[in-house]
């Protein structure tokens, strides 16, 4: 906010930055980069490290000034009172000057009236500085596993349940002979029998066949959330799943509903939501577009960059019919909206007519005013495809096999690769496609157009009169009734195609629905590459909470950031994942 809209100018040692901000030769992922510093008025100045002392100053670790450290040799007497490697050292001896986490006090209070055996801390003499002593390697050493947060939780508890209105009548029943008031005096007596009071805390008793009888603390409801955060949030619980954090408090706490109050805090749990992976299929069910002729809908992608021809051609822009699915190939120099929007009004519109759909991903050159004026000009709706979902667009499909050709066809000279585009178009034009048993020239000619391979074989002797009325006619209407035929089987088969698809597609997949106002988290778009996450390893995979604000289709979504409301658009619900809070109301029974 202190920067946006305003020239500055940046001073750094980092001369790639400078480098960033300048070069054109870019991958896809230096070029988002790029992007981003391009939103910013910014004037990048480079600056040796030897003369940028000052920011670097700043910007380095601390230096614990406390810490003393003798570098002289250790004196005689230091030397005659260590007789070995090692110290050992008895932690109770220690235990008044330490704090504690919450749940460790917890245990300790709970199991105060049975002896804690000695604990013997064996630390290396090398590890410990001449000048500290024993107390204080003992007292750092244990307060960094942060312990102290709450040392009387077994207190507070012990409180709260004389305050539980569901806990009181049988805390008076048993420890003051004071029988309450209520219809159901058998289940009451019979619920009395099963608990136990200890130095004024209730206890429940458990007993089963495995085991002798256990107590297990009561906790009143107030005290749940605390009793679920040490067995679940708490370093030394480790976020584990719902059954290892069950089975943990089951054999040392009650409460009723204990099992789905775990379960419903595990899986609310945000940092487990944020980092663990999901063993649930992805939601989203396959959606197929549905086309009935050709060029109603259209795809447009650029891949590159390629190696730079000797014509300086480094991109190509492919556009690809999605019932004919006849291709079209540009070599480019360069992808500029203009460039973009001029070749796809004289080479694809006033050529094969205007579509009622064309399809893109989200590049800067799709989404540029001139692109989308042409569209709307037009009367073309201009769909894009969600953030990291390049499946949905057809042209990705034309992409995969381009490369492969290329690397193939250009390998002996990879800076003519765009001499060979039109023989390529050619290949694909003509073979016959899996979906539609037709060759997409015959689907947008309605003749198989004459091959290399045609020319092996013998040729019909062809008339060099013209061909008279009647026979223009008949040629006419055989080709009508011929393109006819190929359009309603394409479309058959199109379905077939379709729903083949669909079912194999959905079997790894699950029905997911969200509606406006849910919240769901993202996966890190930072993180995903090739369709999996592949974020640094303690990077988390899902970023939110996010709302929806719009329902854009069955599978795409607009979303706000409640954070720092930023809002992305069209999310593939592929990406999306329920997100879960965590409330619980408890009720003795």
């Amino acid at each position: 906010p202190y920067i946006e809209g305003t020239r500055f100018t940046a001073i750094t040692d980092h001369k790639a930055l400078k480098w960033l901000h300048s070069t054109k030769d870019l991958n896809s992922r230096l070029a988002r980069w790029a992007i981003q510093i391009a939103t910013y008025d910014i004037d990048i100045q480079h600056r040796p490290g030897c003369e940028n002392g000052p920011p670097d100053a700043l910007s380095r670790y601390p230096i614990d000034v406390n810490v003393h450290r003798d570098d002289d040799e250790l004196s005689p007497s230091i030397i005659s009172t260590i007789t070995s490697d090692y110290f050992n050292i008895n932690c109770n001896d220690y235990l008044s000057t330490v704090s504690y986490d919450p749940g460790s006090l917890l245990l300790l209070d709970y199991f105060r009236n049975d002896s804690l055996p000695p604990h013997s801390l064996s630390i290396p003499i090398s590890l410990i500085s001449t000048s500290m002593k024993s107390t204080d390697v003992l007292d750092s050493t244990i307060a960094n596993i942060h312990f102290a947060d709450n040392i009387n939780l077994y207190e507070q508890i012990r409180t709260t349940q004389w305050k539980d209105s569901s806990i009181l009548p049988l805390l008076n029943f048993l420890q003051n002979q004071i029988t309450p008031t209520i219809d159901n005096l058998p289940k009451f007596y019979g619920l009395a029998r099963l608990h136990r009071v200890i130095d004024g805390a209730l206890y429940r008793i458990f007993n089963n066949k495995h085991s002798s009888e256990r107590l297990l603390l009561v906790i009143p409801s107030s005290k749940v959330t605390n009793i679920l955060q040490l067995a679940h949030d708490h370093a030394t619980a480790a976020h584990l799943g719902r059954r290892k954090t069950l089975s943990r408090l089951n054999s040392r706490f009650y409460w009723p509903h204990m099992r789905r109050d775990v379960a419903d805090y595990v899986r609310a749990c945000i940092l487990c939501q944020q980092y663990k992976p999901t063993n649930q299929k992805p939601g989203s069910l396959m959606k197929p577009i549905i086309v009935s002729e050709p060029w109603h809908t259209v795809g447009i992608d650029i891949t590159a960059p390629f190696t730079k021809t000797r014509r300086g051609n480094r991109f190509i822009l492919v556009v690809v019919d999605y019932f004919t699915k006849w291709v079209e190939l540009f070599p480019l120099q360069s992808t500029k909206a203009a460039t973009i929007a001029q070749i796809f009004l004289d080479e694809i519109l006033c050529r094969f007519g205007f579509p009622v759909r064309v399809i893109s991903d989200n590049g800067a050159q799709f989404l540029s005013n001139i692109f989308t004026q042409l569209c709307d000009l037009l009367g073309i709706h201009h769909k894009r495809t969600p953030l990291y979902h390049p499946q949905s667009n057809l042209s990705e499909h034309i992409n995969r096999k381009l490369k492969s050709i290329l690397a193939s066809l250009a390998h002996n000279d990879s800076k003519a690769w765009d001499l060979k585009l039109s023989q390529i178009a050619f290949a694909l034009r003509t073979a016959p496609s899996e979906s539609t048993d037709n060759s997409h020239a015959f689907l947008m000619f309605g003749r198989h157009p004459r091959q290399p391979l045609d020319l092996l074989l013998s040729s019909p002797a062809v008339s060099d009169d013209l061909l008279s009325s009647n026979e223009l006619s008949t040629y006419r209407k055989r080709l009508l009734v011929d393109l006819m035929l190929a359009y309603r089987t394409t479309s058959e088969l199109l379905d077939i195609s379709h729903q083949t698809q669909s079912r194999h597609y959905n079997v790894h997949r699950r029905p997911l629905e969200f509606n406006v106002g849910d919240l769901a988290w993202v996966t890190s778009l930072s993180g995903i590459a090739k369709g999996k996450w592949c974020g640094g390893k303690l990077q988390p995979r899902r970023e939110g909470p996010y709302k929806i604000i719009t329902k854009l289709s069955s599978v795409t979504y607009e979303l706000e950031y409640l954070i720092f409301h930023k809002r992305l658009s069209p999310i593939h619900i592929e990406r999306l994942t329920q997100y879960y809070s965590f409330t619980t109301i408890i009720c003795l029974n």
